[in-house]
């Protein structure tokens, strides 16, 4: 699996530039002819470097924004200030302490853990008028105190581009590939993601994650773009800490076809068809297909607002949830409503994130084929220089069209709060402390060992030290 997605990541690194570079010559890139005496970015705190980039080009700015449901980036609560960072050469290594008071997230007792975690990482981050590509690698190793048997070496690739082949073709490129103990589970980031959902708390396992994007668009008149999409999204599990078969393998193949017009200044709204492959273990698969009408508006160069609307149709085989067949083996059909929405704000010190989404989705490891709704909500303030905070919120809810086996829960419920604390010393060092409390509950199963509700608090400390060199003049 991972030779296989390194494989792509490498030939589009290398291919892709040489594509773009191809066309019009190249402007001068301004952020190229100051790195020589601007300060150094702060260190970063998450494992892995990354940073985004805007685009001065006023063809292209004059785009409309590619919504991530279509294949464009998910929404960011990275600062402005973050966001014009590029053109660096970046490493450093962080260390990490974890707590959480229920590690396997099962029916019975709860058990502590505190694990260790040393994470290595670099990164290299370039653009100009032509291209935009970030490519970052981390790796390392997670100690637990408590669940020995978890100890496991830690990777994350993290590849993400967008090239400019000629004025009116625009492509995007990303890959992510991770591979962890799978502790921490829930998240509060947006639903919109094609073919992910990682709002469900799993049981503590080995997790190996790749998700693959591929998304062009052609501004063929002033006001019209038209484009398509594809992704891959591939879960699998092993050394389940509750037992064997608790987690599915799931793999989830998607792709899009749009048409975006220019309605009035700044929005821009059309039409899209998408088609969706779930497939999870031991033998189950749902095709959906889904038609959306769909605006993107951006209100200002901070303030973005997306939305959606549409019938999806599902084709379903494997063991249904609901219905006259259900827990039993059957092939059947669904029609239901899609629908969502997601706003980004972003400033010099404040940035927000929020959405909602309604759609069917893979199960997360735990389901099958689900309906899903998920409400989120995340904002970023710096309060002092070098002093930030993120708040955020999570709901989600998944009722299952199909199921792992007769007695899996049907319906799964879950919401996560949470708060962390950044503080950047200097140009290299960094500290974040961050507490999430995780509440799941299941119910519908014929088994009542898999009706329950769970708990958890998770505590963590980060320290990290980086170093950034700037590329270019």
């Amino acid at each position: 699996m991972s030779v296989r997605y390194s494989s792509i990541v490498v030939l589009i690194l290398i291919g892709l530039p040489m594509l773009a570079m191809g066309q019009n010559p190249p402007a001068q890139n301004v952020s190229d002819s100051v790195n020589a005496t601007r300060a150094v970015p702060a260190g970063a705190i998450s494992g892995l470097v990354t940073a985004g980039t805007q685009s001065e080009d006023q063809s292209v700015a004059n785009l409309p924004p590619i919504p991530a449901v279509l294949g464009g980036p998910a929404s960011s609560l990275a600062f402005l200030s973050e966001m014009e960072r590029s053109n660096y050469l970046k490493g450093g290594v962080n260390f990490g302490v974890g707590y959480t008071d229920n590690a396997l997230t099962g029916s019975g007792g709860q058990v502590g853990n505190t694990s260790y975690t040393v994470f290595p990482n670099v990164a290299i981050e370039q653009s100009t008028s032509q291209m935009r590509w970030l490519l970052g690698y981390a790796a390392g190793f997670t100690v637990n105190q408590d669940i020995s048997n978890q100890n496991q070496g830690t990777q994350d690739l993290h590849f993400d581009s967008e090239f400019r082949l000629s004025p009116h073709v625009n492509l995007r490129a990303a890959e992510d590939f991770s591979r962890t103990s799978g502790m921490f589970g829930a998240s509060t980031s947006s639903g919109f993601q094609a073919g992910a959902n990682g709002n469900l708390i799993t049981p503590l396992a080995n997790t190996m994650s790749s998700q693959t994007v591929v998304e062009t668009n052609y501004h063929f008149v002033r006001k019209d773009v038209v484009g398509a999409s594809g992704s891959f999204n591939a879960s699998h599990y092993s050394d389940v800490s509750t037992g064997p078969g608790t987690l599915a393998n799931t793999q989830t193949i998607s792709g899009a076809a749009f048409w975006l017009h220019e309605l009035f200044h700044r929005d821009w709204g059309g039409f899209s068809y998408a088609f969706q492959r779930i497939k999870f273990d031991p033998s189950g698969e749902t095709r959906v297909h889904s038609f959306a009408a769909m605006d993107t508006l951006s209100l200002s160069k901070t303030v973005s607002v997306t939305g959606f609307i549409g019938p999806q149709y599902s084709e379903n085989q494997g063991v249904a949830a609901t219905g006259p067949n259900a827990g039993q083996v059957s092939t059947f059909n669904n029609w239901s409503l899609a629908g969502g929405v997601e706003g980004n704000w972003q400033k010099e010190r404040t940035s927000l994130a929020a959405g909602y989404s309604k759609r069917v989705n893979s199960g997360g490891g735990l389901l099958g084929a689900v309906g899903a709704q998920n409400v989120h909500a995340a904002i970023r303030r710096e309060f002092f220089p070098g002093w930030a905070a993120t708040f955020g919120a999570m709901y989600s809810s998944n009722a299952a069209l199909t199921l792992i086996s007769d007695t899996s829960a049907a319906n799964i419920k879950t919401t996560s709060v949470g708060a962390s604390l950044e503080r950047n010393i200097g140009r290299s060092l960094g500290m974040q402390v961050s507490y999430f409390h995780d509440f799941q509950n299941q119910s519908g199963s014929s088994a009542s060992s898999q009706n329950f509700g769970t708990n958890r608090n998770r505590f963590s400390v980060t320290l990290s030290y980086q170093w950034a060199k700037p590329l270019g003049r």
